[in-house]
């Protein structure tokens, strides 16, 4: 059974798309650290996660261990990310440099390594609304820290987690 959480293929591409979307392509802005994407993937490939993501009334029992699950197989995925970027990185279709001020490494994609109407594709329309939908409600993705997402994304929903 296909399950997109452990697809490199599938992670990859939505990375591709996040970066596209949010705007962070070579010689202009970065996306700073890269393991806010980890956090951020499973709402943008789930319309019921993301659902859960931006509402504004208070979690459900079930759905903060929801979030709880998302978050710590996040944690567990981190690897994961950083193998399938620096794949992506030295195939040439996105720089990694690292941040001494922010201590992370920051991310930038080369869009013009990617094939002609690559991230203009209907294959993955889905995910494309879903992150210009949750970019509404997180906004400047590309430069908070990483714990402020995880704050905004799991500690106000009623997550307990231990520090980053």
């Amino acid at each position: 059974m296909f399950n997109k959480d452990s697809d490199y293929y599938f992670i990859a591409y939505n990375i591709i798309l996040i970066l596209d979307n949010l705007k962070c392509y070579e010689g202009k802005s970065k996306f700073y650290d890269y393991r806010k994407l980890i956090y951020i993937l499973p709402f943008i490939s789930n319309e019921y996660l993301l659902n859960i993501a931006i509402k504004n009334r208070k979690n459900r029992e079930n759905e903060i261990k929801i979030l709880e699950d998302i978050y710590i197989n996040a944690r567990l995925r981190e690897p994961i990310l950083k193998s399938i970027l620096f794949t992506l990185e030295k195939k040439g279709y996105l720089t990694l440099e690292k941040n001494a001020t922010r201590k992370c490494i920051d991310i930038q994609l080369k869009t013009d390594a990617l094939p002609d109407r690559y991230l203009n594709s209907d294959l993955f329309k889905i995910e494309s609304e879903n992150i210009a939908y949750f970019k509404k409600y997180y906004q400047r993705l590309s430069f908070i820290t990483l714990e402020s997402l995880i704050d905004k994304l799991f500690k106000e929903k009623g997550v307990i987690i231990w520090d980053v």
